[in-house]
């Protein structure tokens, strides 16, 4: 138990930073928040399983760059949002098993960029905020898994 409320603790921490740090960049773009939900998903999925493939550094980062510029980019398309959704799940997968990439939380990427509907002035902003994410939940799942002292983070980085 004792195990158990450490976990909980020390995830609960990391998240409140990440929130934070979310709140300072999210500036006059509110919508960026859809952005940050794959990635609190990827958190809690490193820290309780940071030995899977696709838990790794740099597919991780690969999976988030991949799937932020398809849905990002499928966001600007005047399509209808169900074509949008088809074409950027289909795209996401094709390119994660082609590229090695998979991480399953990033596969949800695109489809939070189609509900924000971006236009082009803050795609580039948007795609900047999720990297910072992506990079600020590795960084947090290293230093959970140190404090926690009982999982070695990450093991391999590809």
């Amino acid at each position: 138990m004792r195990k158990l409320l450490a976990l909980v603790g020390a995830e609960t921490v990391a998240l409140a930073i990440i929130l934070a740090v979310s709140a300072v960049l999210e500036g006059d773009l509110s919508f960026v928040h859809t952005l940050l939900v794959p990635p609190l998903v990827s958190f809690v999925l490193i820290v309780a399983q940071p030995e899977l493939p696709g838990s790794r550094p740099l597919r991780v980062l690969g999976a988030y760059a991949l799937t932020g510029f398809l849905g990002i980019g499928l966001s600007l398309l005047p399509l209808p949002g169900v074509v949008l959704g088809a074409i950027a799940g289909a795209t996401a997968l094709f390119f994660m098993y082609l590229l090695g990439v998979l991480h399953a939380p990033a596969f949800a990427v695109p489809f939070s960029a189609i509900l924000a509907g971006y236009v082009l002035s803050d795609a580039p902003k948007a795609y900047g905020i999720l990297m910072i994410y992506t990079v600020l939940v590795i960084v947090m799942a290293a230093v959970t898994n140190r404090v926690l002292g009982y999982r070695s983070y990450p093991d391999k980085w590809w």
